[in-house]
């Protein structure tokens, strides 16, 4: 008997499924019109992909002035000045100059107007973006060297992105799990949060200090130094930052209980809270002018900043550049660096753009947003820009201000564009205790210690829903994070978690299932439901991942074991092995196979597979259910777990009743069928399941 029967070729049975073969000149006239059409097919192709790589033609064509222009301006122009503040402190945290943070907002904004897919995402710097450039940074002690290297990884990790995006590898940052971001990140935020004290403090004289250790004592030996007035101010500042923070989800949760009748006041008041920090920035730059003697301030201040528009300029003709690309294991250690800094700011830019897709019904695709963000970077390392990023906050706070299109980037340009113009000049009086004030408020929210403390309590076996994994990979990012830096943490952890990967690849479990009578008879793991039901002679298996070369050995051990381990008290006639969790074969895992059922049908042991599906399925009947003895002769292979285990019930009860009937009488009679493997002409009663199973066996089988 043959198993497994293929589709048959399709055969014409009726008249109206024949068709007349086309004439010559048929052929001459569709070869005409494919001729003149390939030219405008081609074109309507190359339209389609220019489209796709510029959604600003698009969107720009269709866009609607009277409905959208005046919440595209009036949001977009609120979003640019919170980036104007956000980005000096930005570039605080990468320890470069304070005006390479509101370069972010200029040029980058502007590129992914034309080429990003989502009208709500911010993008300018990123307060994890700019960790990452501060880790890469601290070995040159020069601010100037910092901000032209800071360029230059700008140019790089832009580089990685466009090339991951036109490869279509967004998939990557699927391997930074949440653990691991939530470990670096809060470790990160660790690090700034020491590296702003001394801004706080106003320690003027605090020495270059490199490593979480090393800044700690830096920072010790400079206490004596501290500017006092400097400190007061910065605590002060972040006491008003956490006040208005506190005011402003008040007025959210009145708002959401009353959102028609509120006092005039509380608008205005919910705008402020909203730009906390564009108040905390005047009010600061106000005391500092008001208090100053002959226009020296009192306080320690930004200083002097270059006015008016960034210059055209490429990342590699900067000398510290040229320096850095002279030496190979700096361009290797730049190019790992980018990769790490592209990868996170993607992540956050996307999660960010994300949300307000889902929240707002729209599609982003993630691979041009991710080729966005590169020319973005690329663009804006030109015009010494640092690797842009997205924000969550400013994101959100794009949806609630109401911006429509990408038309908001436009309005940054203008806005930004304008303040580098004209209004450098105030930012002079800026006290550096406000900056570190904005950043230790904004650093702070990406502190998350409650993730590990919820993992902790997860802390028990594997098999009872434990999570250990996760909280060995948050504080191997965490440790190695403040201890050795980000590349580190990130690196190490992203490799434990690749390992954890290959790990549950190479050995998944494979456990003996026993039927819950009370939970409607389903199959589940013996070894977490010990009162579930087994049958004398079969043994039931299932193997809990991909069977392939690299779990293959694993497998035929594991069976092996449990076989012989319950051959001891059972004996055993029949193995079901349940395919479902299995989605793919390869050459090593079919040969497995084959000896394992080979070495089990000389020891008169019959297998049943179930739930096989798809191309798992084609290969089995392909391999072992084909030729004149095959290893499997089971009648079909599109059978559920119950199916399988009636016909091993049946295997078993005959293997059994023929063991004890004399010699002569096992091999005589046609009366007596192989459930397993039934001829045609064997006379099964097609009432019973026997007949049911041979008569599906001559059925054809459709492929799913």
């Amino acid at each position: 008997m043959q198993v497994g029967v293929a589709l048959s070729p399709r055969k014409i049975t009726r008249f109206a499924d024949f068709v007349f073969p086309p004439l010559e000149s048929d052929h001459r006239d569709m070869e005409a019109t494919e001729a003149t059409s390939m030219p405008s097919v081609q074109a309507r192709r190359l339209a389609r992909a220019v489209a796709h790589r510029l959604p600003v033609l698009s969107w720009l064509p269709a866009y609607n002035f009277r409905r959208d222009f005046y919440y595209d301006f009036a949001g977009g122009s609120t979003i640019a000045l919170i980036c104007l503040v956000q980005t000096l402190a930005h570039a605080a945290i990468a320890t470069t100059k304070v005006i390479q943070g509101p370069y972010c907002a200029f040029v980058p904004p502007l590129v992914y107007a034309m080429l990003g897919t989502s009208p709500h995402a911010s993008i300018s710097s990123g307060a994890i973006a700019a960790i990452l450039l501060a880790d890469q940074l601290q070995l040159w002690h020069d601010e100037d060297e910092r901000t032209e290297l800071a360029s230059l990884l700008a140019l790089i990790s832009g580089g990685w992105l466009v090339a991951l995006g036109l490869c279509r590898a967004a998939f990557l940052v699927r391997f930074l799990s949440r653990s691991l971001i939530s470990g670096f990140v809060t470790g990160g935020a660790v690090l700034v949060l020491v590296g702003q004290l001394k801004n706080l403090l106003g320690l003027l004289n605090a020495r270059h200090a490199i490593g979480f250790v090393d800044q700690v004592r830096a920072i010790y030996g400079a206490l004596p130094d501290t500017h006092i007035l400097g400190a007061v101010w910065g605590v002060a500042m972040v006491a008003l930052l956490q006040l208005m923070m506190v005011q402003k989800n008040r007025l959210l949760a009145e708002f959401k209980k009353k959102p028609a009748n509120h006092g005039s006041w509380m608008m205005p008041l919910l705008i402020a809270s909203e730009m906390k920090e564009l108040v905390v920035v005047v009010l600061s730059i106000a005391f500092s002018y008001t208090t100053s003697i002959d226009g020296e301030p009192r306080l320690p201040v930004v200083g002097d900043i270059p006015s008016g528009l960034p210059g055209f300029m490429p990342a590699w003709q900067y000398p510290t550049s040229k320096l850095v690309l002279a030496t190979p294991l700096r361009v290797k250690e730049f190019c790992m660096g980018g990769f790490l800094v592209a990868l996170t700011s993607f992540l956050t830019t996307f999660a960010a753009a994300k949300k307000q897709a889902t929240e707002h019904g729209y599609h982003i695709d993630a691979s041009q947003e991710m080729f966005a963000l590169g020319m973005a970077g690329v663009c804006g390392s030109f015009y010494g820009s640092f690797s842009p990023s997205g924000s969550l906050s400013r994101t959100s706070l794009a949806a609630e201000v109401g911006v429509k299109t990408q038309m908001s980037g436009l309005m940054k340009l203008v806005v930004v564009g304008g303040s580098l113009q004209f209004f450098t000049g105030v930012i002079y009086y800026l006290p550096k205790a406000t900056l570190a004030a904005i950043i230790l408020r904004s650093i702070w929210q990406l502190v998350d210690f409650q993730l590990p403390r919820t993992l902790w309590k997860s802390w028990r076996p594997y098999t009872e829903g434990g999570m250990k994994r996760d909280f060995i990979v948050w504080w191997i990012a965490f440790l190695l994070t403040v201890f050795q830096g980000v590349f580190w943490g990130i690196g190490t952890a992203v490799g434990v978690s690749l390992l954890l990967i290959a790990h549950d690849a190479a050995v998944p479990r494979v456990v003996k299932l026993g039927r819950i009578e009370s939970l409607g008879n389903i199959w589940r793991d013996k070894e977490v439901w010990p009162e579930g039901k087994t049958y004398p002679g079969i043994l039931v298996l299932e193997f809990r991942g991909p069977l392939s070369f690299a779990s293959a050995d694993h497998f035929r051990e594991e069976v092996e074991e449990k076989r012989l381990l319950e051959d001891q008290e059972n004996k055993i006639d029949v193995i079901v092995l349940p395919f479902g969790s299995v989605h793919d074969l390869d050459k090593t895992a079919i040969e497995m196979l084959r000896e394992l059922l080979t070495e089990w049908k000389k020891l008169n042991i019959a297998c049943v597979i179930a739930d096989a599906k798809s191309r798992v399925r084609l290969l089995l009947e392909e391999h072992f259910a084909e030729g004149a003895d095959p290893l499997l002769d089971q009648p079909a292979f599109m059978i559920s777990l119950e199916d399988a285990i009636l016909l091993a019930q049946m295997a078993a009860s005959q293997k059994q009743r023929k063991a004890t009937l004399p010699v002569e009488s096992r091999t005589g009679g046609r009366g007596e069928c192989e459930p397993l493997l039934c001829d045609e002409e064997c006379g099964c009663d097609e009432g019973h399941l026997e007949g049911q199973l041979c008569n599906l066996s001559r059925s054809e089988i459709p492929h799913n």
